[in-house]
Order: C-alpha cells, then structure tokens, then sequence
C-alpha cells in the first residue's frame, strides 16, 4: 500500500517539473526527494522494529529519529556543499524535503487509520508532526551554511547539527505520546515562530 500511495503523489508532482521554472521546480524537486526519504525511513524502520525487541512506543522514541533525520538531511546537506550554501536558497529546500517526508507519512498514517482519523486529528497532525519534520530539516540545512565555511568546526558541526535535529524529533515523539502531549504539540509552533522571528524580522544578526 505505501508504494501505491507513493506513486499517487509522486508521478503528478513528476510531470510537473517541466512545466516550472527554475526556482519552483527546486522546491518541488526537493519534496519530491522528502517523499523518497520517507519511504526510504519506513522500510528501514518495518525491517529494524522486529530486532529490537522495543514496544512501539519505545520504538518510536528512539530509532526512527535518528533514521529519518538522517535520511532527510543528506539531499540538504549534500546540496548546500556542493551546489549552492547561500541560506537564502538552504532554507527553503531544507523545508521542502521536510515537507515532502510530511505528506508522504501523513498518508499512510491515514490509510492505516482511515476508520478513526477526524478533521481535528488532521489539523493538529498539519501543525504539529508535519511542521516538526520541516523543522528539523531546517536546523541541519541552515546550521550547515555555517559550519562549512569554518574548516576546523565542518565535521563536529555537523554531527552537532545532525544531533539537534534527532533530539528535537526524539523529544517530540516523546512528549506527544506523554501526559504532556500539548507541550509536544506546541513546541513545533513555538519554533516556527522563533525561527520566522529570526530570519525575517531580522532581529538578530545571525553568523549565516
């Protein structure tokens, strides 16, 4: 079923591409690759789940934070070393990806929920785990404009970005499934504003 759901938002997006210019088809590109990196993490999740011996739950708070930020990161990360580390073009790619890997799990979330999924659980899912995954694709793509231009900081800083981002997943999964699963559901929105507030407003000079 996921590769069916995967073609369905896939091929349109495909034939698309030409018709665009330069710019958008980037965009579109990248999310394109974000669903590729979300099927990518849900095969290599299904295939380690059993070897763990984890509940679900311990599951998803441990390893596919680390599998899906990775995945995620490397088209980011790969781009903004050898094509273009200006974080006026990192940015908006770096949300893309995380985007795409969105739509793509929300899909199949849905599929395999279709019997007790609601508008509210969709709208919270949309400004919640959809906006995290752009997120934290963000904290590596932008972090590594910077990181890139100090040799002596390019490999630990990147392992430190790549840490970031896995723990803020890691913390999100942990809190939206706790007591205190508002806190989870409200910390993607309080970091999209701090990060709009930053980059737009201007008003804090940053170093990238």
């Amino acid at each position: 079923m996921v590769y069916i759901i995967f073609l369905c938002l896939t091929i349109p997006m495909l034939l698309m591409l030409p018709l665009l210019e330069i710019r958008s088809r980037c965009i579109v590109g990248f999310m394109l690759l974000g669903t590729v990196t979300a099927l990518s993490a849900y095969e290599i999740n299904t295939i380690v789940y059993p070897m763990t011996g984890l509940s679900a739950r311990s599951f998803s708070e441990l390893v596919p934070p680390m599998t899906e930020e990775l995945l995620k990161a490397m088209p980011v990360l790969l781009y903004a070393v050898l094509l273009d580390d200006r974080r006026n073009r990192v940015l908006p790619i770096a949300m893309a990806v995380g985007v795409g890997f969105a739509i793509l799990e929300n899909s199949m979330i849905l599929i395999d929920n279709v019997g007790s999924v609601t508008v509210l659980w969709a709208t919270a899912r949309g400004f919640s785990a959809s906006l995290m995954h752009g997120l934290c694709t963000v904290v590596a793509g932008t972090g590594i404009t910077y990181v890139k231009k100090q040799k002596k900081l390019f490999y630990t800083g990147t392992f430190g970005l790549l840490s970031i981002s896995i723990t803020m997943h890691a913390l999100f999964n942990l809190l939206i499934q706790s007591d205190y699963d508002y806190i989870g559901m409200a910390m993607p929105l309080v970091l999209y504003g701090l990060i709009y507030w930053l980059y737009k407003g201007q008003r804090v000079r940053l170093p990238f």
